[in-house]
């Protein structure tokens, strides 16, 4: 949880398994979670091996960051799984997002009466995050409400792939595909 020293355990580790154990720098991967703590534990493990160069450097980032520069490597591949996926994809930040959501919302006649933009995103979010698809969404429909949103999950899906890009949570999820 919060505040149990996460970021201090792997900046004193991180430089052990260098120095003690004898792993090549850049055989080592430590993630976590903001920029800031990816900042402050890239400076302290580099400071602890001496000032090591980034060729020689662990690479210390963020679980989006760490995705993306493995999407951009090896993504590729995931063309047989994902049409048309390059691995010169696009990120959508959270504004892009939304307008993404609220042209769907035009286009099939919908406003937030029917439901907040924001909430959309956030069922199609928490949907990915748990393996789900617009399938079942479609599938797991108790009502016309669920059902438009599977409308929107699809469409949502479409104009990314249409576009060669990700939001977010695809970083992660298709990160694990590959």
């Amino acid at each position: 949880g919060a505040g149990s020293g996460k970021p201090r355990v792997i900046t004193t580790r991180t430089p052990h398994l260098v120095e003690t154990h004898r792993v090549p720098g850049p055989c080592i991967v430590a993630v976590t979670f903001t920029n800031k703590a990816a900042d402050e534990m890239r400076q302290r493990v580099n400071q602890l091996l001496g000032g090591a160069n980034s060729r020689e450097s662990p690479l210390v980032s963020t679980f989006h960051s760490f995705c993306v520069r493995l999407l951009r490597r090896d993504g590729a591949r995931l063309a047989d799984i994902r049409p048309a996926f390059t691995p010169k994809f696009t990120i959508y930040d959270a504004d892009e997002q939304l307008s993404i959501i609220k042209s769907i919302f035009r286009a099939i006649g919908l406003d937030e009466k029917f439901m907040q933009y924001r909430a959309a995103l956030s069922r199609i979010s928490h949907a990915k995050n748990h393996k789900q698809t617009p399938q079942d969404f479609y599938k797991d429909a108790s009502d016309p409400k669920m059902a438009r949103l599977a409308v929107i999950f699809e469409k949502y899906e479409q104009r990314l792939l249409q576009a060669n890009s990700l939001d977010f949570d695809d970083l992660l999820i298709e990160t694990v595909r590959l």
